[in-house]
């Protein structure tokens, strides 16, 4: 598996601003210019600069996206594995289960905001 950096990562200030910059370019290049970025991805970015090239000269290739399998590294204690067959959510310290579950916490905050309000009157009438 690869390492996981925050955004705020001083080694990535580039790679970061750049993708900050290109975001509003990253639907339409995938062809689908008309639908908003995934509520939560994962891009991997890997370096494609020769062996040895300054920090400043570094260019990096995106090399993949994902929205539908993105890891919490914080929950890898829980996944099951060799040596771990019974892993399990209470396996996780909890600072890290706390910052994890602020994770999903906020991610259903955001999918609840997206949602438009649904009348479920017609649900509620009894016959």
């Amino acid at each position: 598996g690869g390492s996981s950096y925050a955004p705020e990562e001083p080694r990535f200030a580039a790679l970061t601003a750049g993708l900050g910059r290109d975001l509003a370019r990253l639907m339409p290049a995938l062809g689908l210019p008309d639908e908003p970025l995934p509520l939560w991805w994962t891009a991997d970015f890997v370096l494609a600069s020769p062996a040895g090239a300054p920090a400043a000269e570094e260019r990096w290739a995106a090399g993949g996206f994902s929205c539908s399998c993105v890891g919490v590294p914080k929950c890898l204690p829980a996944c099951c594995r060799e040596g771990a067959p019974g892993a399990q959510h209470t396996d996780i310290p909890a600072g890290d289960l706390a910052e994890a579950s602020s994770y999903g916490d906020l991610m259903g905050r955001k999918a609840l905001a997206l949602l438009e309000p649904v009348d479920a009157s017609p649900l509620t009438r009894v016959a």
